[in-house]
């Protein structure tokens, strides 16, 4: 089990977006860093095998808020960083995922 803030798992509904070509809800988001966390641990182990996930909900319902960056910044998320990092650990460049990133502030 991992412990995934609230910005990487909105960080993650963009990766899901553009590799899925649909909206997904914060839930789904925070599976998917949860998986991209988890290869990435099996990579640096040499183990491998499959990691299987749901999509647990739709996205959208949270046009205003999850997609709206006006809507992030808004509540101090940073989501560069974030975003950066699940991008890279989607196509393998990342040794692995650091679940601190997109904390909000203070």
């Amino acid at each position: 089990m991992y412990k995934v803030p609230d910005g990487v798992s909105l960080a993650a509904l963009g990766e899901l977006e553009r590799l899925l070509g649909r909206r997904c809800g914060g839930s789904t988001g925070t599976n998917f860093a949860g998986v991209l966390a988890l290869a990435a641990e099996m990579k640096a182990a040499g183990r491998q095998g499959s990691i299987v996930t749901l999509i647990c909900d739709g996205g959208e319902r949270y046009r205003g808020s999850y997609y709206d960056e006006a809507w992030l910044a808004g509540r101090g998320y940073a989501m560069a960083a974030a975003r950066a990092a699940l991008a890279a650990a989607v196509e393998g460049r990342a040794e692995g995922l650091d679940l601190t990133l997109g904390t909000r502030p203070g």
